[in-house]
């Protein structure tokens, strides 16, 4: 009897092993946000390991940003927000421009949808913090530290106002991977000012209600800024 082709075992290091655990640990919300790890004397006599192995998976969890090292001494778990989660990605999209090329045809497909519910979603107040926001940008079209801040709340804004968690989370994680190309390009002249009258133009369409207007504004504002993006790296 011949055997279908299978694939090989797998094995893990312990020191995997001790990370699969820890990170399950964070899964059942046994350890949350801002918790402090055992010292790792204790976790390697709990868990029948060696302390070098602990060391070296607390290691490989701070690289993927699950935890960060607390000033005075031990680790905690991070925010595991998308800033920490996504970090270690970045660089993956930074190398190639075909990975930036998909990052922005992705965030694409997701702002224009989340602006399609945004327009039927988002309330009265919820549209007059958007052009409080604005008024606030247009005074930050010198300073692209403070617009990059400014044009993260805007879109956070409408992210939540898509009325979908999902959906925010997935936004919130594209445009965190788009941030390091992005600080580059927002130093090019003129490129501010047009992301600033997309804005307009993004929330005249949420104003007025109008899913479809609110889908097209968003996906040529993320034409405009893959393009800048591009023309930079290109430079």
């Amino acid at each position: 009897m011949k055997l279908p082709v299978l694939d090989p075992i797998q094995r893990e290091s312990v020191a995997e092993q001790v990370a699969r655990r820890i990170l399950d640990l964070v899964v059942a919300r046994h350890l949350r946000p801002g918790d402090q790890l055992p010292p790792e004397r204790d976790l390697a006599e709990s868990l029948g390991v060696s302390r070098p192995s602990v060391r070296e998976a607390i290691k490989g969890l701070a690289i993927l940003g699950v935890v960060r090292s607390r000033q005075g001494g031990g680790h905690v778990v991070s925010a595991l927000d998308a800033e920490a989660l996504l970090g270690p990605i970045r660089f993956f999209v930074s190398l190639e421009p075909s990975n930036i090329r998909a990052l922005y045809d992705a965030r694409s497909l997701i702002e224009s949808d989340v602006a399609r519910r945004a327009a039927v979603n988002m309330s009265d107040v919820a549209l007059d913090g958007l052009e409080a926001i604005l008024d606030g940008q247009a005074g930050t079209l010198t300073d692209p530290t403070a617009f990059r801040a400014s044009d993260y709340a805007f879109h956070e804004a409408i992210w939540e106002g898509c009325g979908n968690p999902y959906l925010q989370r997935i936004g919130e994680s594209l445009n965190v991977l788009g941030l390091e190309v992005r600080k580059r390009a927002s130093e090019t002249p003129g490129v501010l000012e047009r992301s600033l009258r997309d804005h307009r133009e993004l929330l005249a369409a949420l104003r007025a209600g109008d899913p479809e207007a609110a889908a097209r504004a968003a996906a040529a504002h993320m034409r405009n800024v893959y393009r800048s993006t591009v023309g930079e790296e290109d430079e």
